[in-house]
């Protein structure tokens, strides 16, 4: 079986180079094959065994699979023409339309993490509330069209992140990571001048973190996938 976890490496190093520079057009080609390039590196696919155990599994594989898509539907909606549009309320509808896709992804993930195992705990919730309330804050202060996907998704995204820390620590740490993602997207959108050099190295920066995340978080969920724990 071909090994395309350098592929999905290398067309994540890609986006996060094409953020900085920035170049919206390598980002258009590369980006939309980041989710079909992680889910085909996983190890749903990395063996016959792991194959056969995977469709042994067909509603655990079909959310890891639909919570991608929805991932790979939010990456498109967020690289539109509107997420460079000079009007912050415009981009922050664009926002808010990738977080409603990107919410599929984090539904999935928890249903995932739930059957695997990890459970919410009070001290994981206590964690990202301070996040959760300054992504709030900053949303309602700045740019309150924005407020469906800081309150919204970003309460979704919390809790993936809660029940990734009662998983692993490499699953932990995709779910950390995501949150920070997120949270640069936000003070993007909210605190620095669109198409400035430190938009694009922002948006790099969103990029690294999120390629890893992702990454980090489907690696776990496909392992209980194809070994059951």
């Amino acid at each position: 079986m071909l090994n395309l976890r350098p592929a999905y490496l290398a067309a994540a190093a890609l986006s996060v180079v094409a953020g900085a520079i920035p170049s919206d057009a390598t980002t258009r080609r590369v980006k939309p094959t980041l989710m079909p390039l992680l889910v085909a590196s996983s190890a749903l696919f990395s063996s016959a065994s792991n194959r056969r155990a995977a469709a042994n599994k067909p509603l655990d594989t079909g959310l890891l699979v639909a919570g991608l898509t929805g991932g790979w539907v939010g990456d498109i909606v967020l690289m539109g023409k509107d997420s460079r549009s000079g009007d912050p309320a415009v981009r922050a509808g664009n926002l808010n339309r990738g977080s409603a896709a990107f919410a599929i992804n984090q539904l999935a993930d928890h249903a995932l993490f739930l059957r695997a195992g990890a459970r919410i705990t009070g001290r994981n919730v206590a964690l990202r509330i301070p996040a959760m309330l300054g992504g709030i804050g900053l949303a309602s202060i700045r740019n309150k069209k924005a407020l469906p996907a800081a309150v919204g998704y970003g309460t979704a995204l919390a809790t993936t992140s809660v029940l990734a820390q009662d998983s692993r620590p490499d699953a932990a740490l995709g779910g950390n990571l995501f949150v920070v993602s997120d949270g640069l997207i936000l003070g993007r959108l909210t605190l620095l001048r669109n198409g400035s050099r430190l938009d694009a190295l922002t948006d790099s920066a969103v990029m690294a973190t999120y390629v890893v995340a992702q990454m980090l978080l489907v690696d776990r969920l496909a392992e209980y996938i194809v070994g059951g724990k």
